[in-house]
């Protein structure tokens, strides 16, 4: 499995402007730990990851999903189901 596909942590970073040193203190955590969040080779724990869109103001499953498999409906395409 590729370790890369993970989270997006560093990818949300640089596109929000924002530092792995910010993420570090805003969570209260040594840098060494984001550090190895944003190069997968460990995953945060859930409610870390909930703080961690806080901060990047994303939906956590923005942080997990592969960017290539994020799927969003246009507008007006979405059809509801009705009820037999």
């Amino acid at each position: 499995m590729n370790n890369s596909n993970f989270n997006r942590i560093k990818e949300l970073l640089a596109k929000k402007g924002k530092t792995s040193i910010e993420l570090a203190n805003y969570l209260g955590v040594n840098t060494r730990t984001v550090s190895t969040w944003c190069t997968n080779a460990h995953q945060p724990e859930v409610a870390t990851l909930y703080k961690i869109s806080d901060f990047l103001e994303v939906e956590a499953g923005e942080l997990l999903t592969p960017k290539n498999e994020l799927k969003v409906a246009a507008p007006g395409k979405v059809k509801k189901k009705r009820n037999s």
